[in-house]
């Protein structure tokens, strides 16, 4: 198991002591450096090779938003902060979470590790042997682990993804999703359904079965090339 490279930036002595105390409970996380501003964290970032950066945004220096700003390649970044009206700046820069400090727990934090595994098994392509999808959803930036999505369903004007996490929905078309997952793993089979076909148990005439028991329709326009795909006559 890889470790996450992760700076620390928080002004607060109380808050940063906190804040040291739950990253050390979370194995994956390596911290390389801990700072009071973010002007301290800018040589090392030139250095070395960092994947997160764990920050507060209302420091005296330099606020956490213009610091981000100034990174020509920034990590992926992770805000805690007291301040909820800095969120849609935050979003904005495509930052992996944003977590409010009278809600950071062990239990939120590892949640927003967990975003920042699934970026890296993104960024890091054909290396691993999980497939991560990146989805833009409004004013966030979602990643998901391809191979634990069940199937898509069109709703609207948004789509529901079923998955081992539960049901999610996102303000996308399913023609974007369409050309976002992997192309090897998923396919179209109705107008409102894409499904992993990994996840599938049996097919009928006019259905498929996924493992969890999940019955879908089969579009007849669909079903030439479903068929083909699985080696089906």
């Amino acid at each position: 198991m890889y470790s996450i490279n992760t700076i620390l930036i928080e002004d607060e002595p109380i808050a940063r002591m906190r804040l040291e105390k739950l990253v050390k409970k979370i194995g994956i996380i390596k911290v390389v450096g801990v700072y009071e501003n973010p002007t301290q964290a800018i040589e090392l970032l030139k250095q070395h090779k960092i994947d997160l950066i764990l920050s507060d945004i209302d420091m005296p220096e330099m606020d956490g938003v213009a610091f981000l700003k100034g990174l020509s390649h920034p990590p992926f970044v992770i805000f805690i902060t007291a301040h909820y009206e800095y969120a849609v700046d935050g979003f904005e820069l495509d930052v992996i979470d944003y977590i409010l400090k009278p809600l950071l727990t062990e239990e939120r934090l590892m949640k927003a590790i967990e975003k920042v595994q699934k970026a890296m098994m993104f960024s890091r392509g054909g290396q691993g042997e999980r497939k991560a999808i990146k989805v833009k959803d409004r004013n966030k930036t979602i990643f998901i682990d391809a191979n634990d999505i069940y199937y898509l369903k069109a709703w609207g004007d948004y789509i529901q993804i079923y998955s081992a996490e539960g049901m999610q929905t996102l303000l996308c078309t399913m023609k974007e999703m369409e050309t976002t997952l992997p192309w090897d793993m998923f396919a179209r089979m109705h107008r409102s359904y894409i499904v992993n076909l990994n996840h599938i148990k049996g097919v009928e005439a006019s259905k498929v079965i996924l493992k969890d028991g999940t019955e879908i329709a089969i579009g007849l326009q669909y079903r030439s090339q479903l068929f083909t795909r699985m080696g089906l006559s």
